[in-house]
């Protein structure tokens, strides 16, 4: 499920959009303006932003920012995430502007739930699907970007340990033996024996600050592979 960004000025219309999404199991961010919006997607990392263009407060007082705004100020800041903007106009310019800005689709109002479901579905998949940042208490895994965030502070990842991560927390809890990564992500052919798998975690390990004698992201499991023990938030 994926890390979703709504941005709308009518509180009820953003309390059923934040209703809907999380029983469709998403992660809701809700923000009713500008700024709220930019701060929640700094500190939390979206993966599909989805903005209303014609916003006019937010909670604290006059924003000064539609939704073609956030989306500059969200592609500004790096954001790569798909774009959705819900607009109760249909003019031509409208559209074109906001593809301009990097929009990927606009709904217009008075929409469906399970239309702008669909949608949202539809830009993930195009995307790549839904997960590609993954954050671990301070520490921010990018594998768009193939790098590893803490602070300001960022380490830069090979192709190759870009794969064997992304493999490793997508199949995290579960032990994964040397064999199994060898074939996955190198290709190698059953019982070669190699210490590839072993130098890779090793890098890995030192770009995220992590201890092997007191695991936090990959714990050894001795003499059978290793294993992605940590949680997300």
């Amino acid at each position: 499920m994926a890390r979703i960004l709504f941005v709308e000025d009518e509180a009820e219309v953003l309390r059923t959009l934040k209703a809907f999404f999380t029983r469709e199991g998403h992660e809701v961010l809700a923000a009713r303006g500008g700024r709220e919006a930019l701060e929640l997607a700094e500190r939390h990392l979206p993966h599909a932003a989805v903005l209303d263009v014609m916003l006019h407060e937010g909670p604290e007082g006059p924003d000064g920012m539609d939704g073609f705004e956030v989306c500059k100020a969200l592609r500004d800041r790096g954001f790569a995430g798909p774009v959705i903007f819900l607009t109760a106009r249909n003019a031509e310019h409208d559209k074109l502007l906001g593809f301009e800005l990097g929009a990927d689709d606009f709904v217009t109002k008075p929409f469906s739930l399970l239309e702008l479901n669909a949608r949202i579905a539809a830009v993930l998949k195009r995307a790549g699907g839904a997960r590609s940042v993954y954050r671990f208490g301070e520490v921010v895994v990018d594998l768009d970007n193939y790098v590893i965030k803490q602070g300001e502070a960022e380490e830069r990842l090979s192709n190759r340990e870009q794969e064997l991560l992304r493999y490793l927390i997508e199949h995290r809890g579960m032990v994964l033996p040397r064999e199994e990564l060898l074939t996955s992500i190198w290709k190698y052919a059953p019982n070669v024996t190699t210490r590839t798998v072993d130098t890779h975690i090793l890098n890995l390990r030192k770009k995220l600050g992590d201890n092997a004698q007191d695991p936090i992201f990959i714990e050894t499991m001795h003499g059978v592979g290793y294993r992605f023990v940590a949680e997300e938030g």
